[in-house]
């Protein structure tokens, strides 16, 4: 397909959850990818995302957005990073629902991440187990949550927006610095008529891809995937006519 490019996340898209790329689908993108523009758009930074994909599979890509497109990386080095300034006490705030706002109680550590251009939180905490984070996950469906820490952060401090992430945690960031910040980015290095195509895992009101997929929305010739697994993505690559 002439002047197109092709936008992936990677926690839950490419990768299980927090997990690393599986072999066989690994394969499988990579002869798919071979030949095509293809750059990840991830809310994880890139230490993160070196762990779950493997170096050959991150050098086959034209550019890693990490950290909501705060960062973009190319060839093993920064091409541009966002900064971030964070006000008096938002730091405090997060800790404060944290102590008294969750009703999760198993809390595993690493519940406040600061990353370039964003924080992620976890009331959880990033140190669970696999059934620890599926556990809250499940939990978290049904109380909803990590609604409630948006709510809460957007309502204290409206210069920021907040989108639900993965399993356990919820991404900050200021507004408009979100996935949709990586269009005008690729516009600028294919041209404005470049047909982008994404494919993520949380293209839903209040996820953290949905920026990006309604940022799509108002391209002309671009289209987004809403999947639930590497699986739907594997289908995807193998059997849609808008990937070969």
């Amino acid at each position: 397909m002439h002047n197109c490019v092709y936008l992936f996340d990677v926690d839950g898209t490419l990768t299980p959850p927090l997990s690393s790329v599986t072999e066989e689908f690994a394969d499988v993108f990579l002869s798919w990818a071979f030949d095509k523009d293809v750059y990840l758009v991830t809310g994880s930074n890139i230490e993160k995302t070196s762990r779950q994909l493997f170096g050959s599979f991150l050098d086959q890509c034209n550019g890693i957005f990490t950290c909501s497109g705060n960062v973009l990386h190319r060839d093993q080095r920064v091409v541009y990073q966002n900064t971030l300034q964070l006000p008096p006490g938002f730091l405090d705030d997060l800790q404060l629902y944290l102590d008294q706002g969750t009703m999760w109680r198993r809390k595993t550590g690493e519940h406040i991440e600061v990353r370039q251009g964003m924080v992620n939180f976890s009331t959880v905490g990033r140190s669970a187990s696999p059934d620890l984070r599926e556990a809250y996950h499940r939990w978290d469906r049904v109380e909803r949550e990590r609604e409630d820490i948006v709510s809460y952060i957007t309502n204290l401090y409206p210069q920021f927006e907040a989108s639900i992430g993965g399993q356990i945690s919820v991404d900050i960031y200021p507004r408009g610095k979100n996935k949709a910040q990586v269009v005008p980015v690729l516009e600028a290095e294919h041209g404005k008529d470049v047909r982008l195509i994404f494919v993520g895992d949380r293209n839903l009101p209040g996820g953290n891809d949905w920026p990006l997929a309604q940022a799509l929305d108002k391209r002309e010739g671009c289209h987004w995937f809403q999947v639930k697994s590497p699986h739907e993505t594997q289908v995807l690559i193998e059997h849609s006519t808008l990937f070969i």
